[in-house]
């Protein structure tokens, strides 16, 4: 994979934007050269975006205590956070608590993924938000406002609403065709900004 620099200077069209990319004790953000991040999103540290995802406006990903992974063709929109804890203790074990986004992901407006799995093709709607150590399963929809709480597992191709957030229909082959659709829509979405928040 290619990877642009932390900081870099990335001409867009006719202006220069300084990427708001930084490091943390000696860790650096890994972006490919064909993601997208906004110049109005922060993200720090221990970080890997992989190719075609998009980093929309407001968008915090500070990988400081835990890395923090986003597959292809993801998208985090608006103001959607995205941090991992310090340790997890089990045992006699400890180890950081990561972000892993999967590919063909999306992650809506407001967003908060803390600590937690979102497996392929699933979509996390507006204001959810999905907390330690949990797993979203290949092929879910968590409802906007619902709240997974911590150590939740849920089901491959589960939609699940409420607070706390419980699994009430899965997800059909069609519904599960329009979630990788729409991330592949938002990542045609981020080329057409490409100059203008990208």
């Amino acid at each position: 994979m290619t990877f642009i620099r932390p900081c870099a200077l990335i001409r867009n069209s006719d202006r220069v934007n300084t990427l708001p990319v930084l490091s943390y004790q000696g860790k650096s953000p890994k972006i490919h050269k064909d993601a997208f991040i906004s110049a109005l999103a922060t993200v720090i540290g221990d970080v890997e975006i992989s190719e075609g995802a998009s980093v929309f406006p407001g968008v915090v990903i500070r990988g400081d205590l835990a890395k923090i992974t986003i597959g292809k063709y993801s998208n985090i929109q608006d103001n959607a956070v995205l941090h991992g804890s310090g340790m997890h203790e089990e045992g006699d074990n400890k180890e950081p608590l990561t972000v892993e986004i999967g590919d063909y992901v999306t992650v809506g407006h407001g967003a908060v993924v803390h600590s937690s799995k979102v497996e392929d093709v699933s979509l996390i709607g507006i204001n959810a938000v999905i907390f330690g150590d949990s797993v979203i399963g290949e092929g879910s929809i968590v409802g906007m406002n619902a709240t997974v709480l911590e150590n939740t597992k849920i089901p491959k191709r589960s939609i699940v609403v409420g607070t706390p957030a419980r699994v009430v229909k899965t997800v059909d082959d069609a519904t599960f065709s329009r979630i990788k659709e729409h991330a592949l829509r938002y990542h045609e979405l981020a080329k057409s900004h490409r100059g203008i928040i990208f």
